[in-house]
């Protein structure tokens, strides 16, 4: 599979033919040697990645995109690759059910897509995810937290393929398929306490 774009990436970035960060160059060669099956404590799950290489054949860009019209395989970028595999298909090589990463932080400058690449994840998530799991997300108003909700939303329906398996709410989107469920909140109206999140997004955050 060394014609991965996920891959292919991390090796362009970390050989400096694509102009990355230098934290991001190692983070590429970090992946590229688990990858290649050089790492001592971790794999990529291959099934996981033929899992999310087909959803994104099955996924289309919402029509305000500039890539309308071409599934989500034909028009994500290197570096979008990498995020989704990366933190999605690194797993421990003694327990492969347990992912490597359990936090997630992306830095990207404004109007890079930033929106777009979190929605997809939570899409994949939906189908990766255990059953009955609950995903959040919280920003500091409920217009900011329903962004990505209405993102998911746009590219479910743009999508005929997997827009069955989907209930979108007000309030909410279910996968019919697993019954994970998100909910966008706003740390300014939302009580946070007694919630189980499988996966919480914090947007706007700050160090």
């Amino acid at each position: 599979m060394t014609d991965h774009p996920a891959y292919r990436y991390a090796v362009d970035a970390a050989a400096g033919k694509i102009e990355a960060p230098r934290y991001v160059r190692k983070q590429c060669e970090e992946f590229a040697a688990v990858w290649e099956g050089r790492s001592s404590g971790w794999i990529i799950d291959r099934r996981r990645v033929e899992l999310i290489d087909g959803l994104t054949e099955l996924m289309n860009m919402p029509p305000k995109s500039l890539k309308a019209g071409m599934t989500v395989r034909e028009a994500a970028q290197g570096h979008q690759w990498l995020l989704w595999i990366a933190a999605l298909c690194t797993v421990r090589a003694d327990n492969p059910e347990k992912r490597r990463y359990t936090t997630v932080v992306l830095e990207i400058a404004r109007k890079n897509a930033k929106t777009f690449d979190i929605a997809f994840f939570f899409i994949l998530l939906f189908f990766t995810e255990p059953k009955f799991s609950k995903f959040y997300s919280v920003a500091p108003d409920g217009k900011l937290s329903r962004e990505v909700k209405d993102a998911v939303a746009e590219i479910v329906k743009s999508s005929p393929d997997i827009e069955p398996w989907f209930r979108i709410m007000r309030d909410y989107i279910r996968c019919s398929l697993t019954e994970n469920e998100y909910i966008p909140l706003n740390y300014s109206n939302d009580r946070l306490d007694g919630k189980l999140p499988s996966v919480f997004l914090v947007d706007e955050a700050g160090g």
